[in-house]
């Protein structure tokens, strides 16, 4: 923000040269740089725009850095025109909370003073009328914006109210701008007069046929006027101050210097004040300990030092050393706990002063973190099978959501304050945005294989849940995908050692998935996650797992286990089965069919052609038998294969080929 040095030397005259003032309020304050002639360039922070974003701010910080004084306004002139005020309500009480105007009359409209002009310009603004630079010279001297409107052109009582929604303004920089319902404005009968906190209309404007004005000072919801602005992409000095958000202290501070300027400058007739909404900010006491401050920064301060420097910065200080109560200045809006009157008195101290002392913390040995480890050792399974990672943001819009399901399906988490449309949810699966990738880049090559670990949100009952999930997704244009990610997840579980699960019929209200073409995937009675083809589209396939689940899975499945002694035995077998059945209940079925013996079974071929039987389609198993205590013999191994394909050909009709 452009500051005056010639402004700040008036207000506090015992400054030193600029580049001396430069280099102590670096140390002291915030960051400030000279960008030539009388400009100073000084960085303030987003919490300080109530105290600070103005040059009597600034010169309060100053003063107390140097440890001068402050040179104040002189007094309000008295009120000429008695009973002439302007009428004035707050309809959106919440939006606005103070709002003032006073009357003036003036015989004529000339130019400001040079003086004025030179600082004017000196902060970046545009020298304009004596009127409307008092204006633009209280809201940089004492930090609050100004309008002033011609009294002539305003028709009837001044209301503060949103808009109404396709109200238009035309503003005095010429533009013309829609409004809708959350917009704040100042209005007359016959309409908006001012887009609150942002921009004056042309409709009342200050010309130099001007003879009677209203000037309007108030304090705004400081969010409401950050979202028009944005909104309207209408970026002025008043908004930038009004979002951040100001002091309530500052409407009649600003007032009643408008009011001296206006008299010394345009020798005005001075009419009285119309004030509505808050007038005072509450006050705001803190405790303060010297010894807790002195354990808090390592410094052996006295009493008497520590509130010397919040005298200067203007706190109020009463009680005795070790019962302090701190009356917090009205501007200072950052100013709320103990910590915060601790760091006024660090700045002045300086922090080159504090001592350099080494943090003294226990060491604990190195022991790695399972989550971590385990999400590299998926990360690394993954593009191993030619998956590439993506990174996708972590919010979602509504029409993402509704191309499936209501919001409350999904359970979404709602943003109070989305940055765009884009932005309105937080995401409740990873898939809705690996979805759109496949779908962006399957235009132009002819098979796409990614995958995303992150994390999921989702309101249940209220209560929000946060999930670490693996999200899987290819598309390809000339087969089908399903297979392929399937065999993908099969051969991620049992790489990461986690042997038992099982791949079941869908069986979920998942309304994104095509329920006869998607499984569930199960552990232990639980659901990891699912493997699937979206509906309405053929040429591509998506899976999520829950990361959480898995490894508490994984880590209950390492546990030692001898190599076997015996020799194991294999056994292939083909069979024709019903296309519609799937391979899982077939795997099932084995299992339970020969528990003894069996330890594993792979699917190794798969085969449809039309030589077949109408309705068919060939698999071919391998089985893998296998005893603790003994080889088994070819007859025991006989024996289970003829329970395996009785129980298959009861259930499923099945025939081996």
């Amino acid at each position: 923000m452009k500051f005056s040095y010639t402004l700040l030397k008036q207000l506090v005259p015992r400054l030193p040269d600029k580049a001396g003032f430069i280099e102590k309020f670096n140390l002291h304050a915030f960051e400030a740089e000279d960008t030539g002639g009388d400009t100073l360039e000084i960085s303030i922070p987003a919490n300080r725009y109530s105290d600070a974003s103005s040059h009597w701010g600034i010169a309060k910080i100053a003063a107390a850095i140097f440890n001068a004084s402050v040179k104040y306004f002189g007094k309000e002139p008295k009120t000429e025109l008695k009973n002439k005020k302007p009428a004035i309500k707050i309809l959106a009480k919440k939006e606005c909370r103070s709002y003032s105007g006073r009357y003036f009359e003036i015989s004529r409209i000339g130019d400001s003073p040079e003086w004025m002009k030179v600082i004017l310009r000196s902060c970046g603004l545009r020298p304009i009328n004596a009127v409307v630079d008092v204006m633009n010279y209280v809201m940089l001297e004492t930090g609050q914006p100004l309008h002033a409107f011609d009294a002539n052109l305003v028709a009837g009582e001044i209301g503060v109210r949103l808009a109404k929604r396709g109200e238009e303004i035309a503003t005095i920089d010429g533009g013309n701008y829609r409004l809708d319902g959350s917009d704040l404005v100042i209005a007359d009968e016959k309409g908006p007069l001012a887009i609150a906190g942002v921009k004056g209309g042309k409709r009342a404007e200050v010309s130099p046929a001007t003879r009677k004005i209203i000037v309007e000072a108030a304090n705004f919801d400081s969010p409401g006027i950050y979202k028009t602005s944005r909104r309207l992409n209408l970026f002025t000095d008043a908004s930038a101050r009004f979002s951040h958000g100001l002091s309530l202290a500052l409407v009649d501070f600003g007032m009643r210097r408008a009011t001296e300027l206006l008299k010394e400058i345009c020798k005005i007739k001075v009419g009285e004040v119309t004030s509505a909404g808050s007038v005072k900010e509450p006050k705001r006491i803190l405790k303060f300990d010297i010894n807790k401050f002195n354990l808090l920064a390592g410094l052996e301060l006295k009493d008497g030092v520590a509130m010397d420097y919040l005298k200067r910065l203007g706190f109020k200080v009463t009680g005795s050393a070790g019962r302090r109560l701190v009356e917090v200045p009205p501007e200072r809006t950052d100013i709320s706990i103990f910590e915060d009157l601790a760091e006024e008195i660090i700045n002045l101290y300086g922090y080159e002063q504090l001592p350099a002392n080494p943090p003294r913390v226990p060491l604990v040995p190195v022991h790695s973190e399972e989550g971590v480890l385990l999400k590299e050792k998926v990360r690394e399974i993954m593009r191993g099978f030619g998956l590439s990672e993506v990174y996708n943001y972590s919010f979602v819009s509504r029409k993402q959501l509704v191309e499936y399901a209501e919001p409350k399906w999904w359970g979404a988490v709602s943003l109070l304050n989305p940055i765009s449309a884009d932005f309105q949810y937080l995401r409740p699966s990873l898939t809705l945005h690996l979805m759109r990738n496949i779908k962006d880049n399957l235009r132009f090559y002819d098979g796409v294989r990614i995958f995303e670990i992150g994390k999921t949100f989702v309101d249940k009952d209220g209560k929000f849940e946060e999930k670490s999930v693996l999200g899987a997704a290819i598309g390809l244009k000339q087969e089908n995908p399903i297979f392929e990610l399937k065999g993908v997840i099969n051969e991620l579980l049992q790489q990461l050692g986690l042997t038992e699960y099982f791949l079941r019929d869908l069986d979920w209200d998942l309304r994104f998935l095509d329920q006869d073409n998607s499984l569930r995937i199960e552990s232990d009675h639980q659901v990891l996650g699912y493997v699937g083809l979206p509906k309405n589209s053929g040429t591509m396939a998506i899976a999520e797992i829950f990361l959480d689940k898995l490894f508490r899975l994984v880590e209950e499945e390492k546990e030692y286990e001898p190599v076997p002694k015996y020799p194991s035995i294999m056994r292939d077998i083909s069979l024709l089965v019903p296309t519609d059945l799937r391979v899982n209940r077939i795997l099932e079925e084995m299992q339970r069919a020969a528990p003894k013996f069996l330890d594993d079974v792979d699917l190794v071929d798969f085969y449809e052609d039309t030589n077949l039987k109408e309705g068919r389609k060939s698999l071919t198993f391998r089985l893998v038998f296998q005893a603790d205590d003994r080889t088994l013999t070819d007859e025991e191994v006989g024996q289970e294969m003829e329970k395996i394909i009785a129980a298959l050909t009861e259930q499923f009709e099945v025939e081996v080929r």
